[in-house]
């Protein structure tokens, strides 16, 4: 059988080549482990040799030092027990030799005893000033180390004096700053002269904990020591006037509240105050400014304006009064109960235009209710069945009723005005009155007015036209209705003094009385406008009002009337002339 020999590329030679190479590495490998091995142990044995040198000098240098200490502190450990030590050993014997003696009695054992202790203390004193020499460093080292931890740990701070007298201590001068500042915002200065102020002065203190005062506490030490010169209190302002100050405020507060007391009775549902601006402020006040709370109480009964009155004059009427004196119609009626509105004003009557006035006013506000009536409407028409100057009702009128709201100021318990509030509110409409007017007018010619033989003017001049309605009697119709153009003059048919010049809500509306003498009177109704006032004294013929139709009046006519002795009567017998 035939053999395959493998033959490598490159032959033998290669072969050769890598075994010697191999071989070269190893050796290499194997030196480098061993030169590394050695150097290691090398540095290892150096390093151990250098501590065990250390150690040494170490040992050599400490050793004696540690040595000595000790030495030391044996030795000053047998100087600060020896004293000890031989007091022990002394009292021990001192018992031995008490006891060997107590046979030859108490007495002369304690003897001997304190003999033996005497020569002991006399023998080893030296042993006492050797323990004082250690001692008294130690001692002076703890007083060194207990000052300066007192003076380290205590607390400095500035003490504030103000009039000799320390108030407080603060940690700087800004919280004595801001304490002066909070003291002065509360003085109340009630003149330009007033002044208050503080001096300090600030010296460094050592003090103890808790005695730093903060600003709220500086301010409550520094009113304490004043007051002598500022002290707290209620101020009593009107309108911003001061009237003093009282250290009883709950008694100011008290009386003031007493004046609005009877007006919170009488208005229960009322908002109460005064009229005036009263205010009572607390706070810090300078003596001079307080006084008596008896001095501000006696203000409050004091009235500050009296009682003022005025004398009707001829030509015055209750208008021109109320107007002259800066007050309301219905304020001077109120004051003047007795003018019953007007109806009684003669000149020389003496009227109260205003009362005298409190020191506190008091204004009470309220809302008030009031039911009225709703005037009807009286529609006329002509009918000319009926005889002129005669009317005939064919629908009666019915009052309406509503509801206002008013806003009533009271001062003093007097109404001073009265506001209403919103719209009325109808509670139910009225009902018209329709009114037949008669045309007809007969051949005899009823337009005109029959004279008689008095001595009484006819009271319209030329501007009469006819009249509408004579006399029918009392009960019907008691007196004649003169028409006119409205504004017409209207004369007095007599001499006289007027008694009543002013207006009703109905009935004869703006009206003229006069009295003429003699228990004769003549009265002129539905005017327009008045030309004379109670009082004042008027000739015959002089122009006392205007035609109009005023009051409960359908046209523009004057309604005149004789009244004698009171009883009205029919004027045609009294009048003499017309126009």
């Amino acid at each position: 059988m035939a053999q395959n020999t493998a033959i490598h590329p490159g032959g033998p030679d290669l072969e050769i080549r890598l075994r010697l190479v191999r071989g070269r590495l190893g050796r290499l490998f194997y030196q480098v482990g061993e030169t590394a091995e050695y150097q290691t142990l090398r540095v290892l044995r150096t390093s151990k040799e250098l501590i065990q040198f250390l150690g040494r000098l170490t040992h050599r240098l400490v050793h004696p030092l540690f040595a000595t200490v000790a030495a030391g502190l044996r030795e000053l450990g047998e100087d600060l027990t020896a004293p000890f030590r031989r007091a022990r050993m002394g009292f021990s014997h001192i018992r031995e030799l008490v006891a060997d003696e107590c046979a030859n009695g108490l007495g002369h054992a304690a003897a001997l005893a304190a003999k033996y202790l005497v020569s002991g203390v006399h023998r080893y004193a030296y042993l006492g000033k050797n323990l004082l020499y250690y001692l008294l460093p130690l001692a002076a080292g703890g007083v060194f180390v207990f000052t300066v931890h007192t003076l380290l740990s205590a607390d400095y701070a500035l003490a504030v004096e103000c009039g000799g007298t320390v108030v407080g201590y603060v940690e700087q001068e800004s919280v004595y700053e801001d304490a002066a500042r909070m003291v002065e915002s509360q003085i109340v200065y009630t003149g330009n002269e007033q002044k208050w102020s503080l001096d300090p002065t600030f010296t460094l203190s050592m003090v103890h904990p808790g005695e730093v005062s903060d600003t709220q506490q500086l301010v409550d030490t520094i009113l304490q020591n004043s007051g002598e010169e500022i002290i707290e209190a209620t101020g009593l302002y009107v309108d911003d006037t001061f009237y003093g100050a009282t250290t009883d405020g709950e008694a100011l507060r008290a009386a003031v509240e007493a004046i609005k007391a009877p007006y919170v009775e009488q208005y229960p549902n009322a908002e109460i105050q005064f009229v005036q601006d009263v205010q009572l402020r607390d706070g810090l006040y300078l003596n001079e400014s307080v006084e008596d709370f008896s001095a501000l109480q006696n203000l409050f009964s004091q009235p500050v304006a009296g009682q003022k009155n005025y004398t009707v004059q001829e030509g015055d009427t209750p208008w021109t009064i109320a107007l002259a004196n800066n007050i309301t119609v219905d304020q001077l009626y109120a004051l003047n109960p007795q003018l019953d509105n007007g109806n009684y004003m003669v000149s020389g009557m003496s009227l109260v235009i205003s009362q005298s006035v409190p020191f506190l006013r008091v204004q009470a506000v309220q809302t008030e209710v009031v039911q009225s009536t709703i005037p009807y409407e009286t529609i006329t028409t002509e009918d000319n069945t009926i005889r002129a100057g005669q009317t005939k009702v064919t629908q009666k009128g019915v009052e309406g009723l509503q509801e206002t709201t008013y806003q009533v100021t009271y001062i003093d318990g007097q109404e001073a005005s009265r506001v209403q509030v919103g719209e009325s509110v109808v509670l139910s409409e009225p009902v018209d009155e329709l009114v037949s007017k008669g045309t007809y007018v007969s051949t005899e010619g009823l337009n005109r007015v029959p004279t008689g033989s008095g001595t009484m003017i006819f009271p319209i001049g030329s501007g009469f036209t006819y009249m509408s309605r004579g006399f029918w009697g009392v009960y019907s119709h008691n007196g004649l209705d003169l028409c006119a153009a409205y504004g017409t003059p209207i004369f007095a048919a007599q001499s006289g003094v007027v008694v009543y010049a002013g207006q009703t809500a109905g009935g004869y509306g703006i009206h003229v009385q006069i009295n003429h003498g003699g228990g004769v009177q003549t009265l002129y109704g539905h005017c327009s406008a008045l030309a004379v006032s109670v009082g004042q004294y008027v000739t015959q013929g002089q122009v006392i009002a205007y035609v109009g139709s005023t009051g409960n009046s359908t046209g523009n006519h004057c309604h005149f009337e004789v009244i004698v002795n009171g009883t009205r009567v029919d004027p045609s017998p009294y009048i003499n002339y017309y126009g």
